[in-house]
Protein backbone atom coordinates (compact mmCIF):
# COMPACT_ATOMS: atom_id res chain seq x y z
CA UNK A 1 0.00 0.00 0.00
CA UNK A 2 0.95 3.48 -0.47
CA UNK A 3 4.71 4.57 -2.31
CA UNK A 4 5.34 0.74 -1.40
CA UNK A 5 2.28 -0.74 -2.95
CA UNK A 6 2.88 1.68 -6.06
CA UNK A 7 4.33 -1.18 -8.95
CA UNK A 8 2.15 0.31 -11.31
CA UNK A 9 4.81 3.19 -11.54
CA UNK A 10 7.40 0.70 -13.22
CA UNK A 11 4.42 -1.33 -14.48
CA UNK A 12 2.91 1.57 -16.76
CA UNK A 13 5.39 4.32 -15.76
CA UNK A 14 3.74 7.91 -16.51
CA UNK A 15 5.52 10.25 -19.07
CA UNK A 16 3.63 12.79 -19.71
CA UNK A 17 -0.19 13.88 -18.91
CA UNK A 18 -2.26 16.40 -20.94
CA UNK A 19 -1.05 18.40 -23.84
CA UNK A 20 -3.19 21.02 -26.41
CA UNK A 21 -2.81 22.47 -29.33
CA UNK A 22 0.18 22.20 -31.71
CA UNK A 23 1.64 22.75 -34.54
CA UNK A 24 2.16 20.34 -37.62
CA UNK A 25 5.78 18.52 -36.79
CA UNK A 26 8.03 15.86 -38.22
CA UNK A 27 8.12 14.37 -41.53
CA UNK A 28 4.74 14.77 -43.70
CA UNK A 29 4.07 11.12 -44.11
CA UNK A 30 3.79 10.92 -40.44
CA UNK A 31 0.99 9.85 -38.85
CA UNK A 32 -0.28 12.80 -36.28
CA UNK A 33 0.29 10.82 -33.43
CA UNK A 34 4.02 10.15 -34.55
CA UNK A 35 4.74 13.31 -34.97
CA UNK A 36 3.88 14.72 -31.85
CA UNK A 37 5.58 11.92 -30.18
CA UNK A 38 8.85 12.69 -31.92
CA UNK A 39 8.72 15.90 -31.17
CA UNK A 40 8.52 15.07 -27.48
CA UNK A 41 10.64 12.41 -27.70
CA UNK A 42 13.34 15.08 -28.93
CA UNK A 43 12.23 17.35 -26.08
CA UNK A 44 12.21 14.14 -23.45
CA UNK A 45 16.22 13.15 -24.99
CA UNK A 46 17.37 16.97 -24.59
CA UNK A 47 16.96 16.33 -21.06
CA UNK A 48 17.06 20.09 -20.46
CA UNK A 49 14.13 21.38 -18.40
CA UNK A 50 13.65 24.72 -20.80
CA UNK A 51 13.10 22.38 -24.10
CA UNK A 52 10.65 20.08 -22.17
CA UNK A 53 9.52 23.06 -20.51
CA UNK A 54 8.68 24.10 -23.82
CA UNK A 55 7.22 21.02 -25.47
CA UNK A 56 4.59 21.64 -22.91
CA UNK A 57 3.83 25.16 -22.75
CA UNK A 58 3.42 23.89 -26.64
CA UNK A 59 1.05 21.16 -25.98
CA UNK A 60 -0.15 22.11 -22.80
CA UNK A 61 -3.62 23.73 -23.52
CA UNK A 62 -2.47 26.66 -21.25
CA UNK A 63 -1.92 24.58 -18.14
CA UNK A 64 0.75 24.97 -15.75
CA UNK A 65 3.43 22.63 -16.98
CA UNK A 66 5.38 21.92 -13.69
CA UNK A 67 4.14 18.41 -13.00
CA UNK A 68 4.85 17.42 -16.23
CA UNK A 69 8.48 18.94 -17.03
CA UNK A 70 9.58 17.51 -13.50
CA UNK A 71 8.43 14.37 -14.40
CA UNK A 72 9.79 13.70 -17.50
CA UNK A 73 13.41 14.79 -16.17
CA UNK A 74 12.71 12.34 -13.69
CA UNK A 75 12.41 9.45 -16.23
CA UNK A 76 15.45 10.80 -18.28
CA UNK A 77 17.18 10.28 -15.16
CA UNK A 78 16.38 7.00 -15.70
CA UNK A 79 16.19 5.79 -18.76
CA UNK A 80 18.18 8.12 -20.00
CA UNK A 81 17.68 8.59 -23.95
CA UNK A 82 15.25 6.60 -25.84
CA UNK A 83 15.23 5.71 -29.60
CA UNK A 84 12.34 3.94 -31.51
CA UNK A 85 12.92 0.55 -32.58
CA UNK A 86 9.80 -0.39 -34.37
CA UNK A 87 6.12 1.28 -34.86
CA UNK A 88 3.95 -1.65 -33.62
CA UNK A 89 0.35 -0.47 -34.16
CA UNK A 90 0.05 2.75 -36.12
CA UNK A 91 -2.96 5.40 -36.87
CA UNK A 92 -3.80 9.05 -36.94
CA UNK A 93 -4.39 8.98 -33.34
CA UNK A 94 -3.10 6.32 -31.49
CA UNK A 95 0.53 4.72 -31.76
CA UNK A 96 2.39 1.68 -30.14
CA UNK A 97 6.34 2.38 -29.74
CA UNK A 98 8.87 -0.02 -29.04
CA UNK A 99 11.93 1.93 -27.49
CA UNK A 100 15.83 1.01 -26.26
CA UNK A 101 17.26 3.15 -23.67
CA UNK A 102 20.11 4.08 -23.16
CA UNK A 103 20.80 2.21 -19.78
CA UNK A 104 20.17 -1.29 -22.26
CA UNK A 105 16.84 -1.44 -21.05
CA UNK A 106 13.52 -1.67 -23.43
CA UNK A 107 10.16 -0.49 -23.08
CA UNK A 108 7.27 0.50 -24.64
CA UNK A 109 5.45 4.18 -25.30
CA UNK A 110 1.81 4.75 -26.11
CA UNK A 111 0.64 7.83 -27.56
CA UNK A 112 -3.10 8.81 -27.92
CA UNK A 113 -4.77 11.85 -29.78
CA UNK A 114 -7.83 13.41 -28.78
CA UNK A 115 -7.65 14.88 -32.06
CA UNK A 116 -5.54 15.50 -34.82
CA UNK A 117 -6.41 18.84 -36.08
CA UNK A 118 -4.73 20.64 -34.48
CA UNK A 119 -3.51 17.67 -32.82
CA UNK A 120 -4.28 17.86 -29.22
CA UNK A 121 -2.46 15.34 -26.83
CA UNK A 122 -4.64 12.78 -24.45
CA UNK A 123 -1.65 11.05 -23.17
CA UNK A 124 1.77 9.83 -23.37
CA UNK A 125 2.29 6.62 -21.22
CA UNK A 126 5.01 4.06 -21.40
CA UNK A 127 5.88 0.56 -19.47
CA UNK A 128 9.22 -1.45 -19.10
CA UNK A 129 9.47 -4.62 -21.56
CA UNK A 130 11.33 -7.58 -20.15
CA UNK A 131 14.78 -8.06 -21.45
CA UNK A 132 15.35 -10.59 -24.55
CA UNK A 133 17.55 -12.97 -23.27
CA UNK A 134 15.00 -13.49 -20.43
CA UNK A 135 12.01 -13.13 -22.68
CA UNK A 136 10.89 -16.71 -23.98
CA UNK A 137 9.67 -16.84 -28.00
CA UNK A 138 5.98 -15.65 -28.35
CA UNK A 139 3.34 -18.93 -27.41
CA UNK A 140 1.81 -20.17 -30.84
CA UNK A 141 -1.13 -21.25 -28.91
CA UNK A 142 -2.83 -21.82 -25.09
CA UNK A 143 -1.46 -25.16 -23.81
CA UNK A 144 1.99 -23.67 -25.85
CA UNK A 145 1.85 -20.51 -23.31
CA UNK A 146 1.40 -23.10 -20.70
CA UNK A 147 4.68 -24.95 -20.97
CA UNK A 148 6.34 -21.27 -21.42
CA UNK A 149 4.96 -19.95 -18.85
CA UNK A 150 6.36 -23.26 -16.55
CA UNK A 151 9.38 -22.92 -18.32
CA UNK A 152 10.19 -19.67 -17.41
CA UNK A 153 9.14 -20.07 -13.43
CA UNK A 154 10.98 -23.17 -13.49
CA UNK A 155 14.62 -21.68 -14.20
CA UNK A 156 14.50 -19.03 -11.68
CA UNK A 157 16.32 -20.36 -8.77
CA UNK A 158 17.67 -19.74 -5.34
CA UNK A 159 16.70 -16.90 -3.58
CA UNK A 160 14.60 -15.33 -7.00
CA UNK A 161 13.03 -18.69 -6.95
CA UNK A 162 9.50 -17.81 -8.20
CA UNK A 163 7.19 -18.51 -5.10
CA UNK A 164 3.36 -17.92 -5.28
CA UNK A 165 0.32 -18.90 -7.80
CA UNK A 166 -0.09 -18.07 -11.47
CA UNK A 167 -3.41 -18.27 -12.87
CA UNK A 168 -4.01 -17.64 -16.42
CA UNK A 169 -7.59 -17.80 -18.39
CA UNK A 170 -8.61 -17.73 -21.77
CA UNK A 171 -12.42 -16.73 -22.95
CA UNK A 172 -13.17 -17.62 -19.37
CA UNK A 173 -11.63 -21.47 -19.68
CA UNK A 174 -8.03 -21.91 -17.12
CA UNK A 175 -5.17 -21.95 -19.07
CA UNK A 176 -2.84 -22.48 -16.47
CA UNK A 177 -3.38 -22.49 -12.55
CA UNK A 178 -0.22 -23.56 -10.65
CA UNK A 179 2.02 -22.95 -7.68
CA UNK A 180 5.48 -22.75 -6.95
CA UNK A 181 7.45 -22.73 -3.19
CA UNK A 182 6.67 -22.25 -0.34
CA UNK A 183 4.02 -20.70 1.99
CA UNK A 184 6.20 -21.27 4.89
CA UNK A 185 10.06 -21.89 4.75
CA UNK A 186 10.48 -23.52 8.11
CA UNK A 187 7.77 -26.06 8.23
CA UNK A 188 8.32 -26.64 4.52
CA UNK A 189 4.39 -25.72 3.79
CA UNK A 190 4.24 -25.54 0.30
CA UNK A 191 2.11 -22.96 -2.06
CA UNK A 192 -0.68 -24.63 -3.51
CA UNK A 193 -3.70 -23.24 -5.97
CA UNK A 194 -6.03 -22.50 -2.91
CA UNK A 195 -3.16 -20.81 -0.57
CA UNK A 196 -4.51 -16.93 0.64
CA UNK A 197 -2.05 -14.50 -0.02
CA UNK A 198 -1.94 -10.86 1.06
CA UNK A 199 -3.65 -8.76 -1.63
CA UNK A 200 -1.93 -5.63 -0.30
CA UNK A 201 -3.82 -2.82 -2.64
CA UNK A 202 -5.36 -4.62 -4.53
CA UNK A 203 -8.85 -4.95 -2.56
CA UNK A 204 -8.95 -1.51 -3.95
CA UNK A 205 -11.47 -2.60 -6.97
CA UNK A 206 -13.13 -4.42 -4.32
CA UNK A 207 -14.10 -0.79 -2.16
CA UNK A 208 -14.62 1.20 -5.81
CA UNK A 209 -16.69 -1.67 -6.98
CA UNK A 210 -18.94 -0.96 -3.32
CA UNK A 211 -19.00 2.72 -3.89
CA UNK A 212 -20.43 2.67 -7.88
CA UNK A 213 -22.98 0.19 -6.67
CA UNK A 214 -24.22 2.55 -4.26
CA UNK A 215 -23.91 5.30 -6.81
CA UNK A 216 -26.10 3.05 -8.79
CA UNK A 217 -28.50 3.18 -6.00
CA UNK A 218 -28.85 6.59 -5.44
CA UNK A 219 -26.55 6.25 -2.41
CA UNK A 220 -24.01 8.40 -3.30
CA UNK A 221 -23.19 10.82 -6.03
CA UNK A 222 -20.02 11.00 -7.72
CA UNK A 223 -20.02 15.02 -7.23
CA UNK A 224 -21.05 15.21 -4.21
CA UNK A 225 -18.18 16.62 -1.55
CA UNK A 226 -17.75 14.02 0.59
CA UNK A 227 -18.56 16.74 3.71
CA UNK A 228 -22.28 15.72 2.48
CA UNK A 229 -21.77 12.11 3.73
CA UNK A 230 -19.62 12.91 6.94
CA UNK A 231 -20.68 16.11 8.49
CA UNK A 232 -18.47 15.97 11.10
CA UNK A 233 -15.31 15.02 9.52
CA UNK A 234 -12.52 17.45 11.44
CA UNK A 235 -11.28 19.42 8.16
CA UNK A 236 -13.91 20.64 7.04
CA UNK A 237 -12.23 23.14 3.77
CA UNK A 238 -11.02 19.38 2.81
CA UNK A 239 -14.49 17.93 4.02
CA UNK A 240 -16.61 20.59 1.68
CA UNK A 241 -13.65 20.82 -1.72
CA UNK A 242 -12.95 17.11 -2.22
CA UNK A 243 -15.39 14.81 -4.07
CA UNK A 244 -16.54 11.26 -4.00
CA UNK A 245 -15.22 10.87 -7.73
CA UNK A 246 -11.95 12.83 -6.85
CA UNK A 247 -10.89 9.99 -4.28
CA UNK A 248 -11.81 7.34 -6.76
CA UNK A 249 -9.03 8.55 -9.24
CA UNK A 250 -6.52 9.64 -6.82
CA UNK A 251 -6.94 13.18 -7.39
CA UNK A 252 -8.52 14.37 -3.86
CA UNK A 253 -5.11 15.26 -2.36
CA UNK A 254 -5.70 13.44 0.53
CA UNK A 255 -2.44 12.03 1.15
CA UNK A 256 -1.44 8.76 2.33
CA UNK A 257 -1.66 7.53 5.84
CA UNK A 258 1.45 5.11 6.24
CA UNK A 259 3.07 7.61 8.32
CA UNK A 260 5.65 7.96 11.78
CA UNK A 261 2.53 8.58 13.00
CA UNK A 262 0.53 5.51 11.84
CA UNK A 263 3.44 3.60 12.81
CA UNK A 264 3.35 4.48 16.44
CA UNK A 265 -0.79 4.15 16.71
CA UNK A 266 -1.30 1.21 14.53
CA UNK A 267 -2.34 -1.43 16.95
CA UNK A 268 -4.90 1.16 17.64
CA UNK A 269 -6.34 1.09 14.19
CA UNK A 270 -9.72 -1.38 14.60
CA UNK A 271 -11.98 0.14 12.05
CA UNK A 272 -11.85 2.64 9.19
CA UNK A 273 -12.88 5.95 11.47
CA UNK A 274 -10.05 5.18 13.74
CA UNK A 275 -7.92 6.34 10.60
CA UNK A 276 -10.25 9.10 10.39
CA UNK A 277 -9.69 10.13 13.88
CA UNK A 278 -5.89 9.93 13.47
CA UNK A 279 -5.71 12.13 10.31
CA UNK A 280 -8.82 13.95 9.92
CA UNK A 281 -7.30 17.08 10.54
CA UNK A 282 -4.60 16.88 7.24
CA UNK A 283 -5.43 19.51 5.08
CA UNK A 284 -5.53 18.91 1.01
CA UNK A 285 -2.71 18.04 -0.55
CA UNK A 286 -2.86 20.04 -3.37
CA UNK A 287 -6.00 21.52 -5.05
CA UNK A 288 -8.38 18.77 -5.70
CA UNK A 289 -8.84 17.55 -9.25
CA UNK A 290 -5.79 19.20 -10.36
CA UNK A 291 -3.51 16.27 -10.58
CA UNK A 292 -3.17 12.93 -9.95
CA UNK A 293 -1.24 11.11 -6.56
CA UNK A 294 -1.80 7.54 -4.82
CA UNK A 295 -3.86 8.19 -2.10
CA UNK A 296 -4.06 5.23 0.58
CA UNK A 297 -6.55 7.44 2.64
CA UNK A 298 -8.46 8.30 0.41
CA UNK A 299 -9.53 5.25 0.10
CA UNK A 300 -10.05 4.89 3.34
CA UNK A 301 -12.19 7.70 3.55
CA UNK A 302 -13.90 5.73 0.35
CA UNK A 303 -14.89 2.90 2.50
CA UNK A 304 -16.41 5.54 5.33
CA UNK A 305 -18.31 6.63 2.45
CA UNK A 306 -19.07 2.83 2.30
CA UNK A 307 -20.07 2.38 5.01
CA UNK A 308 -22.58 5.18 5.85
CA UNK A 309 -24.14 5.00 2.48
CA UNK A 310 -24.91 1.56 3.26
CA UNK A 311 -24.91 1.34 7.46
CA UNK A 312 -22.90 -1.77 7.18
CA UNK A 313 -19.59 -1.74 8.59
CA UNK A 314 -17.33 -1.71 5.31
CA UNK A 315 -16.53 -5.85 5.70
CA UNK A 316 -19.71 -6.95 5.82
CA UNK A 317 -21.00 -4.72 2.71
CA UNK A 318 -18.18 -6.16 0.55
CA UNK A 319 -18.92 -10.03 1.60
CA UNK A 320 -22.84 -9.00 0.74
CA UNK A 321 -22.40 -7.48 -2.37
CA UNK A 322 -19.24 -8.23 -3.89
CA UNK A 323 -17.83 -11.88 -2.66
CA UNK A 324 -20.99 -13.48 -2.22
CA UNK A 325 -22.55 -12.53 -5.58
CA UNK A 326 -18.60 -13.83 -7.04
CA UNK A 327 -19.39 -16.96 -5.29
CA UNK A 328 -15.78 -16.22 -3.53
CA UNK A 329 -15.62 -18.00 -0.30
CA UNK A 330 -12.02 -18.00 0.24
CA UNK A 331 -11.91 -14.00 0.27
CA UNK A 332 -11.41 -12.19 3.51
CA UNK A 333 -10.20 -9.26 5.58
CA UNK A 334 -7.97 -11.48 7.41
CA UNK A 335 -6.53 -15.29 6.65
CA UNK A 336 -9.19 -18.11 6.97
CA UNK A 337 -9.09 -20.48 9.69
CA UNK A 338 -8.21 -23.82 8.62
CA UNK A 339 -6.98 -22.41 4.91
CA UNK A 340 -3.27 -22.33 4.35
CA UNK A 341 -2.13 -18.35 4.46
CA UNK A 342 1.12 -17.79 2.40
CA UNK A 343 3.30 -15.98 4.75
CA UNK A 344 5.49 -13.03 3.52
CA UNK A 345 9.67 -13.22 3.07
CA UNK A 346 11.51 -10.19 2.03
CA UNK A 347 15.16 -10.55 0.84
CA UNK A 348 17.65 -9.92 3.66
CA UNK A 349 21.57 -9.39 3.77
CA UNK A 350 21.39 -12.82 6.01
CA UNK A 351 18.90 -14.28 3.30
CA UNK A 352 14.90 -14.36 3.13
CA UNK A 353 13.32 -13.67 6.06
CA UNK A 354 9.55 -13.58 7.20
CA UNK A 355 7.57 -9.86 7.21
CA UNK A 356 5.14 -10.66 9.44
CA UNK A 357 6.56 -9.27 12.86
CA UNK A 358 8.52 -6.54 10.82
CA UNK A 359 5.62 -5.37 8.68
CA UNK A 360 2.13 -6.41 9.38
CA UNK A 361 -0.62 -3.88 8.37
CA UNK A 362 -4.34 -3.78 9.58
CA UNK A 363 -6.59 -4.84 6.38
CA UNK A 364 -9.03 -1.85 5.60
CA UNK A 365 -10.50 -0.44 1.88
CA UNK A 366 -7.51 0.41 1.50
CA UNK A 367 -5.81 -2.97 1.07
CA UNK A 368 -4.46 -5.85 3.23
CA UNK A 369 -7.44 -8.28 2.43
CA UNK A 370 -6.66 -12.37 1.48
CA UNK A 371 -8.13 -14.03 -1.86
CA UNK A 372 -7.10 -17.13 -3.60
CA UNK A 373 -5.67 -17.47 -7.44
CA UNK A 374 -9.10 -18.89 -8.12
CA UNK A 375 -11.61 -16.51 -6.18
CA UNK A 376 -10.14 -13.68 -8.36
CA UNK A 377 -10.28 -15.46 -11.66
CA UNK A 378 -13.91 -15.97 -10.21
CA UNK A 379 -13.91 -12.28 -9.77
CA UNK A 380 -12.82 -11.75 -12.82
CA UNK A 381 -15.63 -13.44 -14.47
CA UNK A 382 -18.32 -11.99 -12.19
CA UNK A 383 -16.83 -8.34 -12.91
CA UNK A 384 -17.19 -8.93 -17.11
CA UNK A 385 -20.43 -10.22 -17.23
CA UNK A 386 -22.02 -7.44 -15.28
CA UNK A 387 -22.63 -8.97 -11.65
CA UNK A 388 -21.25 -7.26 -9.53
CA UNK A 389 -20.93 -4.13 -11.37
CA UNK A 390 -23.44 -3.10 -14.49
CA UNK A 391 -21.78 -2.60 -18.02
CA UNK A 392 -22.53 1.15 -18.19
CA UNK A 393 -20.81 2.01 -14.66
CA UNK A 394 -17.85 -0.84 -15.52
CA UNK A 395 -17.71 1.35 -18.34
CA UNK A 396 -17.50 4.95 -16.49
CA UNK A 397 -14.79 3.13 -13.77
CA UNK A 398 -12.47 2.49 -16.61
CA UNK A 399 -12.52 5.71 -18.13
CA UNK A 400 -9.28 8.08 -17.92
CA UNK A 401 -8.76 12.04 -18.58
CA UNK A 402 -5.99 14.21 -18.71
CA UNK A 403 -5.87 14.36 -15.07
CA UNK A 404 -4.98 10.43 -14.37
CA UNK A 405 -4.22 8.78 -17.44
CA UNK A 406 -3.40 5.97 -16.24
CA UNK A 407 -6.39 5.05 -14.33
CA UNK A 408 -9.67 5.25 -13.81
CA UNK A 409 -11.99 4.55 -10.85
CA UNK A 410 -10.60 1.72 -8.64
CA UNK A 411 -8.74 0.40 -11.64
CA UNK A 412 -5.07 0.66 -13.53
CA UNK A 413 -5.80 1.01 -17.38
CA UNK A 414 -3.07 -0.65 -19.23
CA UNK A 415 -3.29 1.16 -22.66
CA UNK A 416 -4.41 -1.05 -25.79
CA UNK A 417 -4.43 -4.21 -23.10
CA UNK A 418 -7.26 -3.84 -20.74
CA UNK A 419 -7.42 -3.32 -16.54
CA UNK A 420 -6.28 -4.05 -13.07
CA UNK A 421 -4.50 -3.65 -10.03
CA UNK A 422 -1.16 -4.10 -8.26
CA UNK A 423 -0.41 -5.06 -5.05
CA UNK A 424 2.81 -4.76 -3.12
CA UNK A 425 4.22 -4.58 0.14
CA UNK A 426 7.54 -5.86 1.70
CA UNK A 427 6.91 -9.72 1.00
CA UNK A 428 3.41 -9.33 -1.22
CA UNK A 429 3.83 -8.55 -4.93
CA UNK A 430 0.40 -9.70 -6.78
CA UNK A 431 -0.98 -8.59 -10.33
CA UNK A 432 -4.29 -8.56 -11.36
CA UNK A 433 -5.22 -7.74 -14.94
CA UNK A 434 -8.08 -8.21 -17.01
CA UNK A 435 -7.41 -7.78 -21.29
CA UNK A 436 -10.42 -8.34 -23.15
CA UNK A 437 -9.09 -7.25 -26.37
CA UNK A 438 -7.11 -10.73 -26.23
CA UNK A 439 -9.60 -12.37 -24.15
CA UNK A 440 -7.19 -13.46 -21.11
CA UNK A 441 -7.38 -13.03 -17.61
CA UNK A 442 -3.56 -13.30 -15.73
CA UNK A 443 -3.33 -13.44 -12.09
CA UNK A 444 -0.28 -13.48 -10.22
CA UNK A 445 0.26 -13.88 -6.21
CA UNK A 446 3.54 -14.15 -4.13
CA UNK A 447 5.00 -13.60 -1.32
CA UNK A 448 7.97 -12.39 -1.81
CA UNK A 449 9.37 -8.36 -2.71
CA UNK A 450 8.05 -6.92 -5.23
CA UNK A 451 8.68 -6.65 -7.90
CA UNK A 452 8.35 -10.56 -8.11
CA UNK A 453 5.19 -10.59 -9.65
CA UNK A 454 5.18 -7.32 -11.75
CA UNK A 455 8.81 -8.48 -14.02
CA UNK A 456 6.56 -12.00 -14.14
CA UNK A 457 3.12 -10.46 -15.26
CA UNK A 458 5.82 -8.20 -17.74
CA UNK A 459 6.69 -11.66 -19.43
CA UNK A 460 3.52 -13.22 -19.95
CA UNK A 461 1.83 -10.40 -21.40
CA UNK A 462 4.91 -10.24 -23.86
CA UNK A 463 4.43 -14.03 -25.23
CA UNK A 464 0.35 -14.29 -25.10
CA UNK A 465 -0.81 -15.36 -28.38
CA UNK A 466 -1.39 -12.74 -30.89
Amino acid sequence: MGALNSPFMRNLSLLALLGATASSVGMANDSASLQVFKEWLRAYNSGNESSIRAFWDQYGGGRQPDDRVALDIRRHGATGDMAIVRIAEEGETHIVAVMNEARGTSSQSTVDLVSTSPPVVARIVGHPLPSDEKLPPRATSDADLATKIRGFVDNSKGIDAFSGVILVAHHGNIVLDQAWGFADIDRRTGNAVNTQFSLASMNKMFTAISVLQLVERGRLILDDSIGRYLPDYPNHELAATVTVRELLSHTGGTGDYLTPEFTTHKSDMRTLSDYVNLFGSRPVRFKPGTRFEYSNYGFILLGRLVEVASRQEYDQYVRDHILGPAGMRHTNSVPETGYVAAIGYSRTPDGLRPTDSTFHLPASSAGGWYSTAYDLFLFARALQSGVVLSPSLLKRALTWDSIHPVYGFGFFLFPGLGYGHSGASPGCNAEFHILPESGYVVIILTNRDPPMATDTNDVINAILPR
